[in-house]
């Protein structure tokens, strides 16, 4: 696809039915699928543009016959897309963009159903009514407002230059990234054009397309070795373009289907970096995959358990986050869990672990906020300073901050913002307390928790804790940059 031509015309072909009665999966006359909504057909009908309610059906060839979706370019997207199960069953172009005769006789993009609105899921939930509804279950389906706003009103820190919008809007990541356009090269108003779309055409963080190619099959293949046209590989070991201190142009396009976003985004625990960088965790809060495979925390100098089976089950994420193709990406320990475990064995060690790690991570924070007290006065004074400015404190000189006080930070934070606590990778989450530990030490000798902090204390109420510090850090962040 030509680097610019984004705004450009995406496939579009057959769905044979002059009225308007959906014909979605090979024409067979409506959606199909578990529970979805009566009104499903209306609210992709509503995705059409005005201009072509009155264009009827003209099936598969009709969109090849003039030459543009059949082999004029490299696209070629006929020639792609009959080599699919969509075009086995049936399911031409027009089942996803809407009848075509007004475009093939004059093409444009108000007469055809393209971006941005052609990336909704409703499009794909005439057929995969089940996944559908599993989607919207997730947290995929929803938006995060602020770093698209953001882009909107600053493209060249949060588009060009951070990729904030790269894995917070499925349209940026399926239109631009996906589509192979020159980000840098892309003006203001471009950028802006995709922000707004997002916002108020398709609010989603992922939709199905964002990770299924819906022209085409292609080299990666589901964890059980399906072809199911992902994007990018369900399994991938190689943790250099996600390593410490890459930029987000490389980490945002790792090749993984999950880990592209759900990594910490250059997480860097060199010391050099924990000094220049004290704003504010230098880890994303989406570091699952770094915790996974063991990669971004302060580890100190002796031997690590970098990972476990975890790191290297076929699929990864989807071992147990999809099971049966589950699109909620919720874990169930019957199926998420098997063969390796039966569902009472991975609840038992899943309580366990997550009881440990919450424990020892509720007693790190009271030391951290022990060593604050004796030393400023004040224990939120190991914060990172835009959490500490967010509270509406002033932080102290951070020359005055220890840097075992930053690496105990790092570490406290590079746990937290997994959000695992302890299932992705427990040894690995387990070393980075201790190494934590190591270093108050150094700074601070009273392992002690703050007197009565810790009397009567249950793990729901060192729960909510933990959260509270992630949800005030990643507020504060926001809060900064804008």
């Amino acid at each position: 696809m030509k680097a610019r031509h984004f705004f450009g015309i995406i496939a579009a072909a057959p769905f044979l039915a002059s009225l308007w009665a959906l014909q979605s999966c090979a024409g067979q006359g409506g959606p199909l699928g578990g529970g979805i909504d009566p009104g499903l057909s209306a609210a992709f009908l509503a995705l059409l543009p005005a201009a072509q309610k009155d264009a009827a059906y003209i099936g598969a060839t009709g969109c090849t016959d003039n030459g543009c979706h059949g082999g004029r370019d490299e696209e070629v997207v006929y020639h792609q897309w009959i080599d699919t199960k969509h075009a086995s069953v049936g399911t031409t172009c027009e089942s996803c963009h809407g009848p075509g005769s007004v475009h093939r006789d004059g093409p444009a993009e108000d007469n055809i159903l393209t971006f941005p609105k052609i990336t909704s899921a409703v499009v794909c939930a005439q057929c995969h009514g089940k996944v559908y509804d599993e989607w919207r279950l997730s947290q995929h389906s929803k938006l995060i407002t602020s770093p698209i706003m953001s882009a909107v009103q600053n493209p060249s820190t949060y588009a060009r230059n951070s990729r904030c919008v790269s894995c917070h809007s499925g349209l940026w990541r399926t239109q631009i990234d996906e589509g192979g356009v020159d980000v840098p090269s892309m003006s203001n108003a471009e950028v802006q054009v995709i922000a707004n779309n997002t916002l108020n055409d398709v609010p989603h963080t992922a939709s199905c397309v964002t990770c299924h190619d819906p022209h085409s099959n292609t080299e990666f293949l589901s964890d059980d070795a399906k072809q199911v046209q992902l994007r990018h590989a369900v399994f991938n070991t190689d943790t250099t373009d996600i390593g410490p201190g890459m930029p987000a142009a490389t980490v945002t396009r790792f090749n993984h289907i999950c880990a592209q976003c759900h990594n910490g985004r250059g997480a860097n625990p060199a010391d050099s970096a924990l000094t220049s960088g004290t704003a504010r965790p230098n880890m994303h809060d989406s570091n699952q995959f770094n915790m996974l495979m063991g990669i971004g925390g302060v580890e100190g100098s002796g031997p690590v358990i970098r990972n476990t089976a975890h790191a290297n089950i076929p699929g990864q994420c989807s071992k147990c986050h999809m099971p049966d193709s589950r699109h909620s990406f919720t874990v169930s320990f019957d199926k998420g869990c098997n063969p390796c475990h039966t569902a009472a064995d991975a609840a038992a060690r899943t309580s366990v672990v997550k009881q440990e790690i919450v424990d020892k991570l509720y007693a790190l924070r009271n030391r951290m906020n022990s060593w604050a007290l004796a030393t400023f006065g004040d224990e939120d004074m190991w914060e990172y300073t835009a959490t500490i400015t967010g509270e509406g404190k002033t932080p102290p000189n951070q020359t005055l901050v220890p840097i075992q006080v930053k690496r105990a930070r790092h570490n406290y934070y590079f746990v937290l913002r997994d959000k695992c606590f302890g299932p992705h990778n427990f040894p690995y989450a387990d070393h980075l307390i201790r190494i934590a530990n190591e270093n108050m030490d150094e700074v601070f000798a009273s392992s002690a928790s703050m007197p009565g902090r810790d009397a009567g204390m249950t793990y729901e109420r060192k729960m909510a804790i933990l959260l509270s510090d992630l949800e005030r850090t990643k507020r504060a962040g926001w809060s900064e940059d804008e």
